[in-house]
């Protein structure tokens, strides 16, 4: 987590020019891989000597180009970006897409350093919480221009859904989906336990009762009853708009003081003190494995928190029993704290083919076939002409998925968009979580050091 808060500071520090030409794909590291496909189709001789000869522009249309596409996930899910990517070089036999991916950590890790090095990929996976660190410094294209000339189709994306994509009034990413971050738990581990599924709509203090509920029934060493959720940034946003106030107010300013980091750090830690979460060491052996080797997966913890779209790929790896959502801890003395998440796709600033690559968005966000592979895998829909195509494909997991997400969006609001900073925030959190679950740093301690660096990192 210290590499992606150093990579961060240098991509702040350099200044991207947009004409800066993108070089080679990089090899990655250990979680990131070249995707499948052969070179491009050389285009077709004419057939007879009548065909006038193609005018320069068509020409150059017809050249074979490369363009690289980058995003984040596990195996199931470059599976379904790499179908994708094969329809449209199918369907465009002169353009070869260049996949590049990784886990969710090395992604960011990498791209931060490609974007400093003007190396960006041309048609990168982009996040809401991450955007602000982009967008802000010129190194996304402003899509508009692609918009407004029919190249990427957003008619069937509601007005909502369109407005995600927007960075100080300019359109810098489609959305791909749209979702939630939710608590899931597994039924066959509480039905083994004796142990009643929680409501959906629990509090606070009901996370709390039946995880010590839970952590009583477990006899085997090395379970716990949920995961430790001190460092998601996610969870803090929320905790924080219950308690109202945002984790980054409207100004890009730190909302939290240092009363609200100790009652956040209070909590996991009470857990902690009871052994209902992991110890310190086993939470940062597993913080950056693939989601096939991850405590919840691996049947070590029986309550984590991850967005519901994910709902599918987590059952594909657990054979036993029910993948089953739950929305976020409520306070009922506080506000609704829940907001709309999303995934996205976005054009690097310094892409030599911006036109193919706002083409190839359209094409993954709206082409029948391509939704009909993509289905839920980033949540719902952004189209809702793609999602009433793929409704009758869905299967009992996704279903459970479309059904936490629609079910949430009646209480979740807009987040403010997360300032440039929000980043080295995420990094410090991680950090300062991690010093006192590890006893180095005191609650107290912790919180002012967090509050007092946060500040710091949001006034540059």
């Amino acid at each position: 987590m210290k590499n992606m808060k150093a990579l961060l500071t240098v991509m702040a520090s350099v200044t991207l020019v947009s004409g800066l030409a993108a070089c080679s794909t990089g090899t990655g590291g250990s979680n990131s891989s070249s995707g499948s496909g052969d070179g491009a189709s050389k285009p077709a001789a004419s057939s007879t000597t009548s065909t006038p000869a193609p005018a320069p522009a068509e020409a150059k249309k017809q050249e074979p180009i490369s363009i690289r596409f980058a995003w984040w996930g596990d195996g199931k899910r470059h599976e379904k970006y790499n179908a994708i990517a094969d329809l449209y070089e199918k369907a465009h036999p002169n353009i070869k897409i260049v996949r590049e991916f990784g886990a969710f950590n090395d992604y960011w890790d990498k791209l931060a350093t490609q974007t400093a090095g003007g190396n960006a990929p041309d048609v990168v996976g982009m996040h809401a919480t991450y955007v602000a660190d982009y967008a802000r410094r010129n190194t996304l294209l402003d899509l508009g221009q692609y918009i407004q000339d029919g190249t990427i189709d957003v008619k069937n994306f509601p007005p909502a859904v369109q407005e995600a994509g927007k960075v100080n009034g300019k359109t810098v990413m489609v959305a791909q989906g749209v979702t939630m971050t939710g608590w899931n738990f597994n039924t066959a581990a509480f039905d083994k336990l004796g142990v009643k599924y929680p409501d959906y709509n629990w509090t606070w203090d009901d996370f709390i009762a039946k995880a010590t509920e839970l952590q009583k029934a477990i006899k085997e060493n090395g379970v716990w009853a949920s995961v430790d959720g001190s460092g998601d940034i996610t969870g803090l946003q929320v905790y924080a708009r219950q308690r109202g106030k945002d984790l980054f107010n409207a100004d890009g300013k730190l909302g939290v003081n240092k009363d609200d980091m100790v009652a956040w750090f209070s909590l996991w830690d009470k857990l902690r003190k009871i052994k209902a979460i992991p110890d310190a060491a086993t939470s940062e052996q597993y913080a950056s494995v693939s989601l096939d080797q991850g405590l919840f997966v691996k049947g070590k913890v029986l309550l984590a928190n991850f967005p519901f779209n994910q709902i599918p790929l987590y059952q594909n790896y657990i054979k036993e029993g029910e993948v089953r959502a739950l929305r976020r801890p409520t306070d009922p003395k506080g506000k609704e704290g829940e907001f709309i998440e999303g995934a996205y796709l976005a054009v690097a600033a310094t892409s030599k083919h911006p036109k193919e690559a706002a083409d190839f968005i359209s094409f993954f966000v709206n082409n029948d076939e391509a939704v009909k592979i993509f289905k839920l895998e980033q949540g719902a829909l952004g189209s809702t002409k793609g999602n009433d195509t793929i409704k009758p494909l869905l299967s009992p997991p996704e279903q459970r998925t479309i059904d936490a997400i629609q079910t949430s969006l009646k209480t979740a609001g807009q987040l403010p968009l997360p300032p440039a900073g929000q980043g080295a925030v995420r990094t410090l959190l991680t950090e300062t979580a991690q010093s006192v679950a590890f006893g180095q740093s005191s609650i107290d301690k912790g919180a002012q050091e967090f509050v007092d660096k946060a500040t710091a990192i949001l006034n540059k």
